[in-house]
C-alpha cells in the first residue's frame, strides 16, 4: 500500500505495518536512490546519530528536530541539506497530561490518508532492519 500510494520499490519484505513506533525501533522511510531516478523504501533506526557519535547510544535522545531551529543546530544542519527522507504514516499521537496520567490523542488526515513526515538521516550511520547489524548509507 505504502510502495503504491508514494511510487517507491521496497527492499524489506519483512515489514509489517504498526499503530506504534517508539523511538529506536525500525520504521519505514522513503528515500530517493543517489544514483537512479527512484525511491526506496527501507527500514531504518528511529533516532539521529550525529557524525561525532562514536556510537548510538544517544540516538534515542534525537528524535525530533524543530523545523524554527533544525538548520542552525549541529547534528540536524547537514543531513537538513543533503540526507532527507519521507517518513510514511496514516496518523500520529499527541500525549497530554492529566494529573499523574498521560492520555493519548490519534491525529488522522482525511479519515487515515496515508501522509508523509519530514525525516533525517545520517549516511552510514543508519542501523536498518530489526537489530540485524546491517548498515546502509
Amino acid at each position: 500500500m505504502i510502495e503504491e500510494y508514494f511510487g517507491t520499490v521496497s527492499g524489506e519484505d519483512d515489514w509489517n505495518p504498526r499503530y506504534n513506533i517508539a523511538p529506536t525501533q525500525p520504521v519505514p522511510v522513503i528515500r530517493q536512490n543517489p544514483k537512479e531516478p527512484r525511491r526506496e523504501l527501507s527500514l531504518v533506526r528511529w533516532g539521529l546519530i550525529p557524525s561525532w557519535a562514536k556510537d548510538m547510544s544517544g540516538a534515542a535522545m534525537m528524535i525530533n528536530a524543530r523545523s524554527e531551529t533544525a538548520a542552525t543546530k549541529p547534528a540536524f544542519r547537514d543531513p537538513l541539506t543533503s540526507r532527507r527522507c519521507l517518513i510514511p504514516a496514516d496518523g500520529f499521537y499527541e500525549w497530554q497530561r492529566r494529573g499523574k496520567t498521560k492520555q493519548p490523542f490519534c491525529f488522522e488526515v482525511n479519515d487515515g490518508e496515508l501522509f508523509a513526515f519530514a525525516g533525517l538521516g545520517i549516511g552510514g550511520k543508519i542501523r536498518v532492519g530489526n537489530g540485524s547489524g546491517r548498515v546502509r548509507s
